[in-house]
């Protein structure tokens, strides 16, 4: 089997799969798990789950789970799928996880009910510190949970993958703190307006960047992907700023971009995770946009004018092609450059 790269319909979120050969043995990755609609609903079994299923069925194992944060539309589907016997909990050899726990230890702040969030088991909010509580609980005990604190600036090397991690910074992950002690609500940077009936050209009149507050996104992990014939940019849901610093640091500049195969953009494609500044660093020709489009006005157009501005003849590729339509005319999908293109099907590089 050749590496496979999967972006399954989440809805609003995210939830990616990579399937690979190492050393004669299947190996399977899980980047987060959107909302708990993407595992079943009632009992009808929806992305994740017919994804796991699979799994079950060549007697492989999810080898290396990744929550990039605890947002519902990253999270949810985990949950379910850890609740639901003989899948996540069973499968599972590795989880990584930036939990309260190791997020208050860290900064040596003391765990007891006055910094601990409990809130309902619900998957109808946009943010849900208590999904996060609640999974933290399930792992503990069970061996898989690396129980280390992941941030900007750590490696790591899982059968022969390389994980180079760019968010969170320690910066970010301070402000987590309040976060889970506060319950602090943080409106959507994106707002609900959609943006589709103006041109790619008006878009970028004037345009000005306004980057995304919110504390959680702040805390997304995003990292570079590496195996054999294949590299990835994974964006999660972070800041812009905190990728490009560590970018930097890793001595990428205009001069000297990151080259890589696909890029995942960040929250959704709202126009508050990825400016001009970020795109300079990076050399790419394809990028995946993972939502539906129901939810905040996600993807914005805006979003899309940025890169194809700097990537004239860019593969847009939507797990949802139904939105290409919705964005673009058709002049802009005939006269110009770019594709618009479809990948809610296995991608092989």
């Amino acid at each position: 089997m050749a590496l496979e790269l999967k972006i399954l319909q989440a809805e609003h979120g995210d939830c990616i799969a990579i399937s690979l050969e190492y050393k004669g043995e299947y190996k399977n990755i899980l980047i987060d798990g959107g909302p708990s609609r993407t595992f079943e609903v009632q009992h009808i079994p929806r992305p994740l789950k017919i994804f796991l299923n699979e799994v079950k069925a060549k007697n492989q194992k999810i080898d290396l789970l990744v929550l990039t944060h605890v947002d519902d539309d990253h999270i949810g589907g985990l949950l379910a799928g850890f609740n639901k016997s003989g899948y996540l909990t069973e499968l599972t050899e590795e989880v990584w996880f930036n939990s309260g726990q190791l997020i208050f230890k860290y900064f040596d702040k003391p765990i007891d009910a006055s910094n601990v969030v409990m809130l309902k088991n619900s998957t109808g909010t946009n943010t849900s510190i208590g999904q996060g509580i609640k999974l933290e609980d399930h792992l503990i005990g069970k061996n898989i949970w690396s129980h280390s604190l992941i941030k900007t600036g750590d490696k790591f090397e899982r059968f022969g993958c390389k994980f180079k991690i760019l968010s969170p910074s320690i910066v970010n992950l301070q402000k987590l703190l309040v976060k889970w002690e506060k319950k602090r609500k943080i409106p959507n940077t994106a707002g609900a307006k959609k943006d589709y009936t103006e041109s790619l050209e008006e878009l970028l009149i004037e345009d000005q960047f306004i980057e995304d507050k919110s504390i959680h996104n702040g805390s997304s992990l995003a990292f570079i992907f590496e195996s054999e014939g294949l590299s990835l940019l994974l964006l999660g849901d972070a800041h812009p700023t905190v990728v490009i610093d560590s970018l930097i640091a890793l001595g990428y500049s205009k001069h000297n971009p990151l080259k890589v195969d696909y890029v995942k953009i960040s929250h959704h494609g709202s126009k508050a995770n990825t400016n001009d500044e970020l795109l300079t660093l990076i050399a790419c020709n394809n990028f995946i946009i993972s939502t539906n489009g129901n939810h905040h006005g996600l993807p914005n157009k805006k979003t899309l004018a940025r890169i194809i501005n700097h990537f004239p003849s860019a593969n847009l590729m939507f797990n949802y092609p139904d939105l290409i339509n919705k964005i673009f005319n058709k002049q802009e999908l005939s006269d110009s450059s770019f594709n618009a293109i479809g990948c809610k099907d296995v991608i092989t590089p």
